[in-house]
């Protein structure tokens, strides 16, 4: 992931999950709603876009080896083999449909 700025503290910064709002309210130990919106803490909790993300992980090697599981290359392929046959199918079609289209209209003698 690319980070533009040098500054990574809005990435920790922990927020509402409702609203978005971000302010000092939210990070109060005994705050059980978000003062915009109203969100019960106790069952959305605010968390951070790092959090959100997978980003703050301990691990790099164990998240990478989570991403590549979840890519999963063979289906990925398939999805591709699919969506061409079924394009040229459609092609086929249209030419079929184009060419008989052209034979009726050609003059009989």
């Amino acid at each position: 992931m690319l980070i533009r700025s040098s500054d990574r503290s809005r990435l920790h910064r922990r927020q509402c999950v409702a609203c978005g709002y971000s302010g000092r309210f939210v990070d109060r130990v005994n705050q059980a709603a978000c003062p915009r919106c109203s969100c019960d803490f106790t069952v959305r909790p605010p968390k951070s876009y790092a959090e959100m993300e997978g980003i703050d992980e301990l691990d790099p090697r164990l998240a990478r080896a989570v991403r590549a599981g979840a890519f999963d290359p063979p289906q990925r392929e398939w999805r591709l083999v699919e969506r061409w046959l079924v394009f040229l199918f459609v092609m086929s079609v249209l030419v079929v449909s184009m060419l008989a289209l052209a034979i009726a209209a050609l003059p009989l003698r």
